[in-house]
Parts: C-alpha cells; structure tokens; sequence
C-alpha cells in the first residue's frame, strides 16, 4: 500500500508542506508506505493544445515532468494532495496539471485511487473557488476523493502551532490509508452541497429555476425551508454526473475525437485562410 503527498507550493517546509507531512505519517502510522513529491520543483509546460494525446491515444508529447508526475501517481495506491489558497483559488502549478491532464485522463491508470486534498489558507472569505481546481483535477483522473481540509494558518510556516490543524490532517492521512485496506471509498470529511465533490459553489441556470455544480455539473433545485435554502438532487441527476467513467468515455468519443476527419479535411484551406493573421501585430 502506497500513499503519495503532493505539494502544490513553491515554499519549502511552509504550511502546505507541513500538513501534506503530518497527513503522510498518519499514512504510515496504517502501514502505508508513503513518498512526497513537491510538485513546484518540475518542470509542466503549458498544454499546447495539439491533441496529439487524444488522437493517437498516448501519453503527453511534451518533454517536461509531467508524464513523470501522472505516472508517480498511476502507481501509488493513494494520493494526498496539499494546495495552498492563493487569491480564491489553488496555485498555478495544479491549474496547469489540470489542463496536461487530458492523457490521463483517457488511459484510466489512476481512475479508482483514494484521494485527499489540504488547503491552507491566509484570509477568511479568500477560498471561495479552492476546492473547484483540485476536485477538477483528482475527480477528472477518477480519484475518490473521501475528505478534504481547509486549513486557516496565515504566517510562515505556522501550521505546527495549531494543534487542531495538525491532527485533522493527521486523521486525512488515516483515513486514506484505511480507505485504501478497506476499500470503502464513502465520503469521510465536512459535509457540502454537492454530492460529488461535497465543494458549496453553485450555479444558477438560465431557466432561473436550476442550479448545477460547476465542477461535477450534477443539477437540482432549490427549495426554502424554515427561512434556510435546501438544494433537492434527485438520484438520477448525481448518477448523471461529468466524472462518471460513461459520461468521459462520451466526451471523448463522440463530442472530441470526430473533430480529428474535420481537421484533416480542412488542414488545406484553414490555411490558406490563417494566412491572413500571420504576422499581423508582429505576432
């Protein structure tokens, strides 16, 4: 049984890393063994949306790190991922393994690992939008994401002084050691709204009478009861979530990959017709 931490921050032994650490030994404390890699020292390209992984179904073309980063975690049993909050949302370093994520994606090597996800945090009411990069990232690959933790430790590498942060943490790294042994993948952490990714983000639809989960898009309807908002999904609508294994198979076979006859019939005359911007602007 292997557990993984991956940390999203560029600081050495800040917040973010301490926490990945502490929930790493709860880990090992279930007998996992357990590896870190801080995510920052690799080199991850932006994706050139070439669509080479795509159509001819294989890793990454890019020479970077970030096939090494997809296969570290393809062959872990577990993975904890720790991001700090930066301005309401994860660090740049997971937006970008979002967007290089496509291969994997497709190839399901990951799809059925136990993940947990820390995110420290410096201001209240700063957070909004944490949860929506890395429950993007880890439910995309098909991760099972059973808790998750929002930490508020603002100074320097101050996460040791709160006991409380610590040991939450330290339960986040039990728990997906034990998930793992049991292999009870059921939620553990703070209830939210969707019952996908459990994040509390919202949003309304055009109709004005739906509202749908940005990240999972699982839809329901409001409902107030004794003056308190209460969000109705029926079974069927959370069966019908973005990250089941048929609605990505879906994607991919009926909505991207028929792009590939359009764009070889019409290599010719895109262009001739690009030709026109080559060079306008310097550019």
């Amino acid at each position: 049984m292997k557990v993984l931490g991956l940390v999203g921050s560029v600081r050495k032994l800040g917040n973010t890393e301490i926490l990945t650490k502490e929930a790493l030994m709860g880990a090992e404390e279930e007998g996992a063994e357990v590896e870190i890699l801080r995510l920052t020292d690799y080199a991850v390209k932006p994706c050139q949306g070439c669509a080479a992984c795509l159509f001819q179904e294989r890793d990454c073309i890019i020479e970077d790190d970030a096939n090494f980063i997809f296969a570290a975690m393809a062959t872990s049993d577990g993975i904890i991922l720790g991001a700090p909050c930066y301005i309401l949302e994860a660090t740049a370093i997971v937006k970008q393994l979002i967007d290089r994520g496509f291969a994997p994606m497709q190839q399901n090597k990951i799809r059925g690992k136990v993940g947990g996800v820390i995110v420290p945090y410096a201001t209240r009411g700063w957070t909004q939008n944490a949860f929506q990069q890395t429950n993007t990232w880890l439910l995309s690959l098909g991760v099972d994401v059973i808790d998750q933790l929002l930490c508020h430790v603002q100074g320097l590498s101050e996460a040791p002084l709160f006991s409380r942060e610590i040991e939450r943490a330290h339960t986040l790294g039990k728990r997906v050691a034990q998930a793992i042994k049991t292999g009870d993948h059921a939620y553990q952490g703070e209830e939210g709204i969707c019952p996908i990714c459990h994040d509390r983000n919202l949003r309304v639809l055009k109709d004005m009478e739906t509202v749908e989960c940005p990240v999972c898009a699982v839809r329901g309807s409001l409902q107030v009861e004794g003056g308190k908002i209460k969000v109705i999904f029926t079974d069927e609508a959370v069966k019908r979530h973005r990250w089941t294994v048929r609605n990505l198979r879906r994607h991919f076979t009926y909505h991207l990959k028929p792009s590939k006859d359009f764009f070889l019939k019409t290599k010719r005359e895109r262009k001739e017709m690009a030709g026109r911007y080559k060079g306008y602007l310097g550019m």
